[in-house]
C-alpha cells in the first residue's frame, strides 16, 4: 500500500510542475527605480500608503523629496466614482457602478521617462435593495477597498512588466 501511495504521490508532484504553476513573486521594477518618490498621491491615502508599501516590498526605497538618483513616479488623476446604472419603475436607483480611474507615468533616476502615461481604470457593478440599506454600505466599502488593493496591483504589473523586459 505505502508502494502506491509514493507512485500517487510522485505522480501529482509530476503533473504539478508540468502544469507550469509558480508562487508568484514580488515585481521586478525597472533599473533607475531604487529610490522612488510618490507624486500626487497623499501618502496617507490608500493608494499613496498600499504603492509605498508596495513598492517597498519591490525593493526600492520610497523617499519623500524629488533628489538627483531618485524615480518619480507622477499620480496626474486619482478619482473614485459611483454611476448610476439602473433606475426602477419607482424612481429610485437599483444598480450602481463603482468607478476607479488612475493616470500616471514614471521617470528614472537619471530623469529619462520610462513609463509614459499609463491609463488605468477598474469598475464594478452592485445593486441597491432598500430593505438591506446597511448591508449595501458594508457591499460599497468592501468594493472600494477591493478596487484600491487591484489598482495598487495593476500598477505595479505594468512596472513589473517594464522590469523584466528591460532587466531581462
Amino acid at each position: 500500500m505505502s508502494a502506491l501511495r509514493i507512485v500517487v504521490l510522485t505522480a501529482l508532484v509530476t503533473l504539478l510542475c508540468a502544469c507550469g504553476f509558480q508562487l508568484r513573486k514580488e515585481a521586478v521594477l525597472p533599473s533607475g527605480m531604487g529610490a522612488v518618490v510618490v507624486q500626487g498621491a497623499d501618502p496617507f491615502s490608500p493608494l499613496g500608503r498600499d504603492l509605498a508599501a508596495a513598492l517597498d516590498r519591490a525593493g526600492s526605497t520610497v523617499v519623500e523629496k524629488v533628489g538627483d538618483g531618485v524615480a518619480v513616479m507622477n499620480i496626474t488623476a486619482n478619482q473614485l466614482s459611483t454611476d448610476v446604472l439602473s433606475v426602477g419603475g419607482n424612481a429610485r436607483a437599483n444598480e450602481y457602478s463603482m468607478r476607479y480611474h488612475v493616470e500616471f507615468n514614471v521617470t528614472d533616476n537619471a530623469g529619462k521617462a520610462i513609463l509614459d502615461k499609463q491609463v488605468i481604470e477598474l469598475s464594478r457593478e452592485y445593486t441597491f435593495d432598500a430593505f438591506q440599506a446597511a448591508a449595501v454600505a458594508a457591499e460599497e466599502d468592501l468594493l472600494r477597498k477591493e478596487l484600491q488593493r487591484e489598482m495598487v496591483q495593476s500598477i505595479m504589473r505594468r512596472l513589473d512588466t517594464l522590469g523584466r523586459v528591460g532587466n531581462g
